[in-house]
């Protein structure tokens, strides 16, 4: 049986990618992106500040990093290593995110449950849009089929 070095962790943030071909590790700041097969480092990405939450998109394409305390969540795409954004709550504070099943929208929720914004990724356009506010959390965990919301 053979093993891998040990490598570190924070706040026992490891993740699996769905597609099971990628894992993530946080290090405080830093994500680390392994192949699985083989554990060699495929992308090493640096956050503005401690890592609290990882969650990979249904298709293992993007990885969103959320930063609780600052009110920020950073997504990173795999396909593309230069394209990032950055979404910022801003006094709201941050208490959630997730991805849709599609993997293409961010549903970030505020403190107190105040708002929940959700944003949709225009990768070809190289930005993120805000489509969020009042009545989506009503619908938040309404869906279609195809993973996009009703």
């Amino acid at each position: 049986m053979n093993f891998s070095e040990v490598f570190k962790l924070s706040n026992q943030l490891c993740k699996f990618s769905p597609n099971g071909k990628y894992l993530a590790s946080c290090v405080q700041y830093r994500l680390v992106i392994r192949d699985v097969s083989s554990l060699q480092i495929l992308q090493l990405y640096t956050c503005l500040d401690q890592i609290q939450h990882v969650e990979w998109s249904a298709d293992s394409m993007f990885i969103l990093c959320a930063m609780y305390k600052r009110g920020l969540v950073q997504v990173w795409s795999l396909e593309q290593p230069d394209w990032h954004c950055k979404i910022d709550e801003g006094s709201a504070g941050l208490v959630s995110s997730c991805w849709s099943p599609d993997g293409r929208h961010i549903l970030n929720t505020t403190e107190f449950h105040q708002h929940t914004g959700a944003y949709t990724l225009e990768r070809l356009m190289g930005g993120i849009s805000y489509n969020g506010g009042a009545g989506w959390e009503q619908h938040m965990t309404e869906w279609a089929q195809d993973g996009s919301s009703t």
